[in-house]
């Protein structure tokens, strides 16, 4: 009852007559800009996410992200907690360490390239800011899709702080706090933040002996120093660590259906094998969604720590200077159990391995006049390892040549039965750019803005070989730099990458309750290498940049007196060598450019306070994304007119939080919200078994805390209506199935806070 009620607020509130007095809705500041400017007055399409909106969310993961945003989705295929971004239509189709995702994620500025180097983050945040479209001038690395900007809390000279704690389903525990205050007053403050959550699977692995899959045990802290010497020179030193150790997510392996051709009578999957049941055999009882059969069950292990130092200058009353230099470390051991069975038919464990320093350097106008602008240099070094083992049907079942055992006669023999085939590789990237983004004011009404950005990348990847290898880990054979080369030889590979990326913009301010404006923008991708080189020489690739081209009008309005805000953006994308694998029929996977896309949408999103005991707010997303020139599967498959992966035609949110009850020294608010996502496809060909179709989220949030905001204690609940979906997929039908994952079901708990 108390989700149908928060839901429906909105509408029973504003059809009841209520002496309440309306007030406006809080203004939001953001940087999206890099530098401090009202939501409402940024010519960008961009969704802002507060603290409170976090909190009442209850977001604790990056996944959830799309829930609150439209025309965001986020990939799951190496797990929800290392999410892959796509918007508008535009994503990473690739699953490796080499690559950094087209939708950047940025950390108080500092970019992280690679996903292993994204760690435990949505604690302690001041909000999250999501900018839709390419990024090509104070952004610009790799941003073709977009950026997201996760805002910690900056540590304050008042002293205060939080504790909260919880309980849910799948015997879950967590804890969250942060403390700040000055170390010598006026000059030195300092915050210190953490959080924990720990909880079993949720995948219910149906095997003695063996455990859940999906669980969660991850702990993470930050530590930020704020050294303020006088009113126009500050510095800002954050550390922070985190380390996940849980269960590991578990595959929804969708069997190929059986063949209806008499003379190619194929039952399902390889030899019989039908993946869902409890045995791995056709025929056997079929597992229940939230059922896996999975006898390879490692924990996995990924551990980050990061170093970021920003000083802020105000040299002069004309300019500042900002330096922002940062150092990262992320390492992963992902054991993957691909096949989702009971038996050993595809395992893949991989390690990565990420160290990165990155300077941004700007200066930037403060003057009153018509003219602002940024100049500044950006910097970047990026150090990866990566091996990757691909096990294929290890299990005495599969006994090639008939001797009881599995051992080097059974790869040696089949070239692929007890077979692990490995590869590993070093890479080194640098990047360097120089950009400005300015504007001038032409008169009250009237901006023109633009910016410019010079991008060069050099890349490596050294050291690279892929060999095939016994059950017992026995190096049987070199594949890759040549199948004749000794056991010691390697490859490598080089990109060399120059490009120029901007924007260029008119805004008209009719009002002060009115912003309309126009922008034309290239975003840029920088070459990739292939990881995923394990069969034959011809995967052992790189493919060229990819760009967007975009063309977008938008608004940005309020009404009535400020208690209705209402925001919208219509674009069209031209996109052009979209890099993704080419997962072949033969099984080879070399990384491809696509050729060309065009995507076409817009976004609508409203908030309104119709009294000051209740905020709505909606959104919606159009896509139209189709590829228009495209070849796959080693050329031989034409895939034009298709729609790009993970960009569903429509989607939607709506959420709304009313203080329902007030009563002497508390307040009880429920808040409700839901999204709609159409159907996608997890994969270019638009193979229907990878078709997802529309589905609608529920989750809501019951709180009742003292007026003085010092104790509040909650009651909360996600994908109310238990819904199943996938949220990744791969085709790998040459193995009898489709590779897949699907979403997190139904979760409640209760937590309390206390704030002092």
């Amino acid at each position: 009852m108390a989700t149908i009620s928060a839901v429906l607020a909105p509408a029973l509130a504003l059809a009841a007559p209520t002496t309440e007095i309306s007030s406006m809705i809080e203004e939001i500041v953001v940087t999206a800009q890099k530098r401090s400017e009202s939501l409402q007055s940024v010519p960008v399409s961009i969704t802002a996410l507060t603290s409170a909106q976090l909190n009442e969310t209850k977001m604790d993961s990056p996944s959830d992200l799309v829930t609150q945003v439209p025309n965001l989705q986020v990939n799951g295929i190496v797990g929800e907690a290392s999410p892959v971004f796509s918007l508008r239509g535009v994503s990473m189709f690739d699953y490796s360490l080499s690559q950094s995702s087209p939708v950047a994620s940025y950390i108080d500025e500092v970019y992280k390239g690679n996903f292993v180097l994204f760690g435990v983050e949505m604690y302690d945040l001041e909000r999250i800011e999501v900018l839709r479209g390419p990024q090509g001038t104070l952004y610009g690395k790799n941003t073709t899709g977009g950026a997201i900007n996760f805002i910690t809390h900056k540590p304050g000279f008042e002293t205060d702080g939080y504790v909260k704690a919880g309980f849910g389903n799948y015997s879950r525990r967590e804890a969250e706090g942060a403390i700040q205050g000055a170390i010598i007053d006026d000059h030195v403050a300092a915050r210190v933040a953490f959080t924990y959550t720990k909880a079993d699977g949720w995948f219910k692995n149906v095997l003695a002996g063996h455990p859940n899959l999906e669980g969660v045990d991850q702990y993470g802290l930050r530590a930020s120093v704020l050294f303020k010497a006088n009113d126009d020179l500050s510095a800002t030193l954050r550390w922070s660590m985190s380390r996940q150790n849980p269960q590991n997510y578990g595959i929804f392996a969708i069997a190929v259906p059986p063949s209806t051709d008499p003379e190619n009578p194929v039952t399902s999957g390889v030899g019989g094998l039908y993946y869902r049941t409890t045995t791995g055999n056709y025929g056997d009882p079929a597992l229940a969604n939230d059922q896996i059969a999975q006898n390879y069950t490692p924990k996995r292990h990924q551990d980050n720590s990061a170093i970021a130092l920003t000083i802020d200058w105000n040299a002069t009353d004309s300019y500042a200077l900002t330096s922002i230099t940062s150092w990262d470390d992320g390492s992963l051991f992902n054991p993957e159990g691909t096949d989702g069975a009971p038996i050993d038919i595809f395992k893949i464990p991989y390690i990565g391995k990420t160290k990165q320093l990155t300077q941004d350097l700007r200066v930037t106008s403060r003057g009153a006049g018509p003219l602002n602008f940024i100049f500044g240099a950006y910097y970047q070094h990026e150090k990866i390892f990566n091996s990757t083992e691909n096990q294929f049907f290890g299990n005495v079942a599969y006994d090639f040549n008939g001797d009881g055992v599995m051992n080097a006669a059974d790869c040696l023999e089949s070239q692929f039965y007890g077979c692990r085939f490995y590869n590993q590789f070093d890479q080194v990237r640098n990047t360097w750019a120089v950009y400005t983004d300015d504007s001038y004011a032409l008169n009250d009404q009237w901006k023109l803005r633009g910016g410019l950005r010079y991008n060069h990348d050099n890349a490596t990847q050294d050291n690279a070989f892929a060999e095939a290898r016994s059950v017992t880990e026995e190096p049987l054979f070199r594949i890759i730099p040549d199948p004749t080369t000794s056991m010691s030889a390697t490859a490598s590979q080089a990109i060399h990458n120059v490009a120029w990326t901007g924007r260029l913009g008119l805004d008209f301010t009719p009002s002060k309750d009115a912003l309309l404006y126009v922008n034309l923008s290239r975003g840029y991708r920088s070459g990739a290498f292939n990881a995923q080189f394990f069969f034959d020489p011809s995967e052992f690739t790189s493919v060229k940049p990819e760009t967007v081209d975009s063309s977008e009008v938008g608004f940005k309005t309020a009404w009535l007196g400020g208690t209705l805000q209402l925001d919208g953006a219509l674009f069209n994308y031209s996109y052009k060598n979209q890099q993704l694998i080419d997962v072949q029929s033969s099984g080879h996977q070399p990384l491809v450019n696509l050729g060309k896309s065009t995507i076409r949408g817009g976004e609508l999103e409203l908030v309104a306070r119709p009294a000051s005991s209740l905020t709505v707010r909606g959104g919606l997303g159009i896509l139209d994304a189709k590829v228009d020139e495209g070849l796959i599967n080693n050329g031989t498959q034409d895939i034009a007119g298709k729609q790009l992966p993970n960009a569903p035609k429509v989607s939607a949110t709506l959420a709304s939080d009313w203080d329902a009850l007030r009563v002497p020294g508390w307040k009880l608010t429920l808040h409700g919200d839901m999204s709609y996502s159409a159907s996608q496809y997890f994969e270019p060909a638009n193979v229907i078994q990878l078709r997802q179709g529309g589905y609608t989220l529920l989750n809501a949030r019951v709180t009742l805390h003292n007026t003085d905001r010092h104790w509040e204690v909650s009651a909360w609940g996600r994908n109310l209506g238990d819904k199943f979906f996938l949220t990744a997929g791969a085709n790998l039908a040459s193995l009898g199935y489709y590779y897949s994952h699907r979403n997190t079901p139904r979760m409640f708990g209760v937590e309390g806070t206390y704030r002092f």
